[in-house]
């Protein structure tokens, strides 16, 4: 009994390590990338210097991820490794609740291969530092999951409010947490919808007397009503292929719940995978990182099937599906992981900050717009931070065109032709702009000065 335990124990150990280093090989390496985080830093580098979300500067979301970047901002400094702060905490945690889950439901191999098994999924070696605001909604939907477990069932309800409101989508985990709640324990199953309704309804009420109507029209109305566009960067497509692989997994451990007749396995396994079915048939835009919620369950289930059956070709099965997956998607985790493929990005910023004063402000593709502002003093035109085509769009062409003019921003970044695909913007940089540099690579970047 006591060698079985030290192995547990010296298992438990080794994953510690490995989630550790994993940690500060990401701090030691951390570098800029195409993406969305650079927005979310911005607005927590606004929120930090007094400015208001949905009245002073757009955005889309629930307010609790950038008013937490803002605080490790004031705690740290306005940085990117401050920034990266929060994604590489959430994401880590998430491995460990993982980890605790998987022993409450199925003892501790499970739970050791589970968390092991998630640390090579490539969901987390390409994107756990980051800062989506997904990995902030996972860790709370996943700590909701484990109060549950512990039958707490209104800190739960607490818990998940908390989740909803750093991401509206992890609302699409409520059922799942409704039906675990039925088949455990069909009486509290009222008793958490009903605190989590009451709970996020006064969040939302509390939300609305700060921010006003503009927090329901940026954050709700916006995610129905909007026109978006049908344009999407080529490598956004690459994402669809770490999906393919983890509908195998589920399918495997979903039929092997099945024919155990396990109810929780069968629920761990189909309801990922029905959920991201629905994105794809619901969603207008599909980005990878909506199908983060999905990937810790999916990983639990696999893990406990891994040990449902003694028969080798199941747990080989599984391992080659893992193994191919990474391969499969070594360009999208080396494209993440990579400091060299930021070089563009430096190279743009550079320009950019010798090219312009302090009277100076930019406009363009987020991404890159956003960093040049996170790591500089550069002001972004009207505080456009999201100035993705759906939004410019649902606030008018004509209006945001002439928010743009009155500013004069002194240089418009324009990505793979993605301002020139609308024909308002198109007019506009052809009438008042020049294009002063083309920057190749993944995506390629259009520069245009003012000429007029």
């Amino acid at each position: 009994m006591d060698s079985i335990n030290f192995s547990k124990k010296y298992y438990l150990l080794l994953l510690i390590i490995i989630l550790v280093l994993s940690v500060l090989l990401r701090l030691f390496s951390l570098h800029p990338t195409f993406s969305d985080e650079n927005v979310y830093y911005t607005m927590g580098k606004y929120v930090l210097l007094g400015k208001i979300p949905y009245k002073e500067f757009n955005f889309v979301h629930p307010p609790f991820q950038i008013y937490a970047l803002a605080f490790l901002f004031k705690i740290f400094g306005v940085s990117l490794f401050s920034a990266k702060i929060l994604a590489l905490l959430a994401s880590s945690l998430s491995v460990y609740l993982i980890f605790l889950i998987s022993k409450k439901l199925f003892g501790d191999k499970v739970a050791i291969v589970s968390s092991l098994f998630f640390l090579l999924t490539t969901a987390f070696l390409a994107f756990s530092d980051q800062g989506y605001g997904m990995w902030e909604s996972s860790f709370f939907v996943l700590l909701s999951f484990y109060f549950i477990l512990k039958k707490k069932i209104e800190l739960s309800a607490f818990v998940f409010s908390i989740a909803i409101f750093f991401r509206y989508l992890s609302l699409i985990y409520l059922p799942f947490l409704i039906i675990f709640i039925y088949l455990n324990n069909k009486k509290k199953t009222i008793r958490f919808l009903l605190t989590t309704i009451l709970i996020s309804f006064l969040i939302l009420l509390l939300m609305f007397l700060i921010f006003g109507y503009e927090f329901i029209d940026d954050t709700i109305m916006f995610q129905f009503f909007a026109r978006f566009t049908s344009y999407l960067p080529k490598q956004y497509f690459q994402y669809l292929s770490i999906g393919f692989f983890e509908l195998f997994l589920g399918l495997l451990s979903g039929v092997i719940g099945y024919i155990k007749k396990d109810k929780i396995l069968m629920l761990l396994s189909f309801y990922p995978l029905i959920i991201n079915i629905a994105i794809f048939v619901v969603f207008k835009t599909i980005i990878y990182h909506y199908f983060l919620l999905s990937v810790p369950f999916l990983i639990i289930a696999v893990s406990k099937a891994f040990f449902a059956f003694e028969d080798k070709i199941v747990k080989a099965f599984i391992l080659i599906v893992i193994i191919l997956s990474i391969a499969n998607n070594f360009t999208t985790i080396d494209f993440y992981i990579n400091p060299k493929n930021s070089e563009n990005i430096y190279y743009i910023a550079d320009y950019i900050q010798n090219m312009t004063s302090k009277a100076d402000n930019i406009f363009g593709e987020s991404s890159i717009v956003d960093y040049i502002s996170l790591t500089t003093n550069i002001q972004v035109t009207s505080s456009y931070l999201d100035s993705y085509l759906s939004y410019l769009i649902y606030k008018s062409e004509e209006k945001v065109i002439n928010n743009l003019e009155k500013q004069k921003p002194k240089f418009i970044i324009d990505m793979e032709g993605y301002y020139i695909s609308n024909p308002y913007f198109r007019n506009y940089l052809q009438s008042k702009y020049t294009l002063k540099k083309t920057v190749d690579g993944i995506p390629t970047y259009f520069i245009y000065e003012r000429s007029v």
